[in-house]
């Protein structure tokens, strides 16, 4: 079905409602460009997070062997400190006894110098534990926050492209009647600058404002032509010749 080509009042409204449109998806362009980077935060968090996790875990894997190895050590030296003292029981001999019991009180010295590190072996292991649980249920915490907040960006996401969508056919069905010539001239200009159609007012033109010239300014209120401002090119109209059935 053919469209009729609408008077330049007509179109220029065209224009200005396509304008109000294409803002609109502009806006909703910058809304999706928003939704990545804060996937990648969240993303970046729990790579810390992991990293945290995974080297308190392999320290902590690496005290425990420690420590295992030292609980051996201690049990070989009260074995050795039960063996001296059996022994020093049954020398009959004076420098025998004496060295056995310089043996013997060496060896307990190095049992409890043993325990006490031990102990505080001990400690310090229960604290890290702790840190480590409580930064292993951050992780999981975090990961389930990540698996919402990716949902919930993923239904967003969804919804705004829809709405672009939307505002697509609603624009398509808009420009009906929008001579080709102008409407060619308005995307050009539209994929450069915005916005691209502006009031021309007191005798300026209010997207550069720049005075116009007044030739340029009496065609404007004829509004018989779709004019362009001849510093910024942007498409200019008079809102009095163009939203009034008689201007003056």
């Amino acid at each position: 079905m053919e469209v009729a080509t609408l008077d330049i009042k007509q179109q220029i409204k065209i224009l200005l409602d396509l304008q109000d449109l294409d803002l609109r998806i502009i806006k909703i362009n910058e809304q999706l460009k928003e939704k990545p980077p804060q996937l990648e935060e969240m993303h970046k968090d729990l790579k810390v997070l992991e990293e945290v996790v995974t080297r308190e875990k392999t320290e902590l894997e690496q005290e425990e062997k420690w420590k295992a190895e030292k609980e051996e050590e201690h049990k070989f030296i009260e074995a050795q400190v039960a063996k001296l003292r059996s022994q020093l029981q049954s020398t009959r001999g004076h420098k025998e006894a004496v060295a056995l019991q310089r043996q013997l009180d060496a060896s307990r010295k190095q049992s409890t110098d043993l325990e006490e590190e031990l102990l505080k072996t001990l400690q310090a292991l229960e604290a890290r534990r702790g840190a480590a649980t409580d930064h292993t249920a951050s992780l999981e915490a975090l990961r389930g926050q990540l698996l919402a907040g990716e949902e919930s960006i993923r239904v967003e996401i969804e919804k705004l492209q829809a709405e672009v969508a939307t505002v697509n056919v609603e624009r398509e069905a808009r420009s009906l009647g929008l001579d080709e010539g102008i409407r060619k001239r308005y995307n050009h200009l539209a994929h450069r600058r915005h916005p691209s159609v502006v009031e021309a007012l007191e005798g300026r033109c209010t997207g550069c404002n720049v005075s116009l010239p007044p030739q340029l300014y009496n065609t404007l209120y004829h509004a018989n032509s779709v004019e362009a401002c001849p510093i910024c090119y942007r498409l200019i109209y008079l809102k009095a010749a163009v939203f009034t059935e008689k201007a003056g």
